[in-house]
């Protein structure tokens, strides 16, 4: 399982890098679905923390029910692949202009 969850790592940014050289709609697309994905995640923890300051709770104990959110772990895991991309697209995008 580790080897398919670092293969996809690598392979998925590139899949997203070839597509986003080839039309400029789904490069827009991708960086829609980061800034959607950077805002709910950071909500989420915003919220995490809030709780645990308004509650009186330990900070470190509690604030790991984070990452339990289904929500939370999707988007953390598009801005994962999401950053590769652009690393990987500033060299073909720029290129090519």
């Amino acid at each position: 399982m580790l080897f398919w969850l670092i293969a996809g790592f690598i392979v998925v940014p590139l899949i997203m890098t070839a597509l986003a050289v080839r039309s400029r709609t789904v490069r827009y697309i991708w960086h829609l679905l980061a800034l959607v994905s950077f805002y709910t995640a950071g909500s989420i923890i915003a919220a995490a923390v809030y709780l645990n300051r308004t509650n009186e709770t330990v900070f470190t104990t509690n604030v790991h029910d984070v990452l339990l959110n289904p929500w939370f772990l999707m988007t953390g895991a598009y801005l994962g692949l999401y950053i590769p991309y652009r690393l990987a697209a500033g060299f073909w995008i720029h290129r090519r202009s």
